[in-house]
């Protein structure tokens, strides 16, 4: 017999689809809103979205959607990588993520918010 809980579920079970890049399950809306993104892992929870994390640096999906010069640069890595150069390596970068690690971890000037804010109670 099954649960009330699994009852409740049992309508959800049926919108989930299986990624067959990684084989993980990733519900219809969340194929919906990645768009052509491509799946390249199994990201920090589970499902595929893109989120910037230092502590669990690799998304699940690639940050922009392939074009045709991002397609080119993929098929030229393939091969030499002197023959990339730092250009070329910096887009490929950019292609499958928004930010380096010295930009998540650089200070974003909040204090300054809970310092105004604290200062009249101080």
């Amino acid at each position: 017999m099954l649960s009330p809980i699994m009852l409740l579920l049992l309508p959800q079970a049926a919108q989930v689809v299986r990624c067959p890049q990684i084989g993980s399950v990733a519900s219809v809306p969340t194929l919906d809103k990645i768009g052509k993104r491509e799946i390249v892992g199994y990201g920090w929870n589970g499902t595929a979205c893109y989120y910037d994390r230092a502590d669990y640096p690799m998304p699940a999906v690639r940050f922009r959607e392939p074009t045709n010069e991002i397609n080119n640069l993929h098929q030229k890595e393939k091969g030499d990588w002197k023959k990339v150069s730092i250009d070329e390596k910096k887009a490929l970068y950019r292609a499958s993520f928004c930010q380096t690690f010295a930009e998540m971890q650089a200070p974003i000037g909040e204090f300054k918010k809970h310092f105004g804010v604290g200062l009249p109670f101080g």
